[in-house]
């Protein structure tokens, strides 16, 4: 039932033209298609780095060029050797000057086929940003991808805490204020990242027991408070992009949008911005109006796959009804907005984003949405059927879900001796239509409770 929407999309870069966009003092990369957007900055940092800091590039010289036989036709690449300032630290320790290394492809006139284009990341001369590095001698290197922010050029100051997590949320707020685009509209999409981050360290520190912990979750609250002030502020941008990713990042924050701008992206016309004009302005198709909407209804349901800690006692908190554990985000009403989400063309005619609101439904089976799960008995695709039916297994039946399982009397629908993932899915496979035809029975002698 789980559907993996956490897993990373990678899209392929494009450069146009150094006429597209205004280049540095000497350019070695493009603002747009070389550096990487869905950076997802505290896994990274976390996984992906040994160091990671705020640099300004002063110089930027060839190393080598390094001859590729990856494939037929592979272009060769230049080893550069980008002398930086470090103007902060975020995670481990530097010297005050560093060496990084980096590759950039000697022909700016890529194909739209390159397969190579998304492992690299250049820099330029001039510009300050935040790099992802790994340690290595005689050079820091530069991740060859996902591995360096677009940040305000000033020193910002890191007064929320010492942990990289809170350094990286005092970059983004600063970002978020911005004259610069391409600067607030990746500080916007960080604070998601960020924020999904640290809801999830504090419900899983093993310090949670601790004086220490209670320390450091509350530093980690005050944070979150932080961005979810100015998250509000950046879902008013007249910026269509950036309004609909602060929307995206409020789930990821745990701070309720409303019903109203959500349900008024899934119904914009794809015309309005589509995946060409993303491509053009950002280098990427992923802010194009389509993806977006996807992109909503995903996070939806990855924010759902979370707990979500009160912080006066670290208790889980938990569902009015005494069902188990909230799920989703506070003060956001999924039962009004799924209803009229379900009638927009672009879910009606997009699978995934079926699959999505029926896996939030599911996890969520509230009473309100039973109508929406009986809905769903008639969608064209099985698993969102099977998703349904679990989902109104869940709540009329128990809280435990062998949702396609009959008693072994045959007496209805119960719980029943456990089976593997493989025998329940072949047995609803084999029996889908008598599930079925229960549940709408069901519903036609008891909808009028709903």
């Amino acid at each position: 039932m789980k559907h993996n929407v956490l897993s990373c999309r990678i899209s392929l870069f494009v450069i146009f033209g150094a006429f597209l966009f205004s280049p540095l003092e000497k350019s070695f990369g493009y603002p747009a298609g070389s550096n990487c957007w869905h950076l997802n900055s505290p896994f990274q940092a976390k996984s992906n780095a040994d160091v990671v800091c705020k640099v300004q590039v002063l110089s930027i010289r060839q190393e080598a060029v390094i001859k590729s036989n990856l494939f037929p036709g592979a272009q060769d690449v230049s080893r550069m050797i980008a002398t930086s300032k470090v103007l902060s630290v975020i995670k481990g320790k530097c010297p005050e000057v560093i060496d990084i290394e980096f590759h950039y492809s000697k022909d700016g006139d890529l194909k739209l086929s390159h397969p190579l284009w998304p492992l690299y990341t250049e820099l330029s001369e001039g510009e300050v940003c935040i790099v992802f590095l790994k340690e290595a001698k005689p050079y820091y290197k530069l991740n060859r991808i996902r591995s360096k922010l677009r940040v305000q050029p000033k020193v910002v100051d890191y007064n929320l805490g010492n942990t990289p997590k809170l350094r990286l949320l005092s970059e983004f707020l600063a970002g978020c204020e911005s004259k610069d685009e391409m600067v607030r509209l990746q500080a916007v999409e960080e604070l998601g990242y960020l924020g999904d981050a640290m809801i999830r360290e504090i419900r899983s520190s093993p310090y949670r027991d601790s004086k220490e912990a209670l320390k450091r979750c509350l530093k980690i609250d005050s944070g979150l408070s932080k961005a979810r002030k100015i998250i509000r502020k950046m879902r008013s941008s007249e910026n269509l992009v950036i309004k609909s990713i602060s929307i995206i990042s409020s789930f990821q924050l745990d701070d309720s949008p409303g019903i109203d701008g959500p349900l008024e992206l899934l119904r914009m016309n794809h015309a309005r911005f589509d995946p060409n004009a993303s491509l053009k302005k950002y280098g990427i198709r992923d802010f194009s109006i389509s993806s977006l909407q996807l992109k909503l209804l995903e996070t939806m349901d990855a924010t759902t796959r979370r707990f979500i800690v009160n912080l006066k006692d670290l208790s889980v908190i938990r569902r009015k009804d005494g069902r188990g554990p909230f799920r989703g985000v506070r003060g956001f009403d999924y039962a009004a907005f799924y209803k009229q989400a379900l009638d927009c063309e672009v879910v009606k005619n997009t699978e995934a984003m079926r699959r999505a609101i029926a896996n939030v439904i599911w996890i969520r089976y509230e009473e309100r949405s039973v109508p929406e799960m009986i809905r769903l008995l008639d969608d064209p695709t099985i698993h969102i059927r099977r998703t349904a039916v679990s989902a109104l297994r869940k709540c009329i039946n128990s809280d435990f879900s062998n949702s396609w399982e009959l008693r072994k009397d045959g007496s209805g629908f119960g719980k029943s001796d456990e089976k593997n993932l493989e025998e329940r899915l072949k047995d609803y496979q084999d029996n889908e239509q008598q599930y079925i035809q229960h549940w709408k029975k069901w519903w036609q002698e008891n909808k009028n409770r709903f």
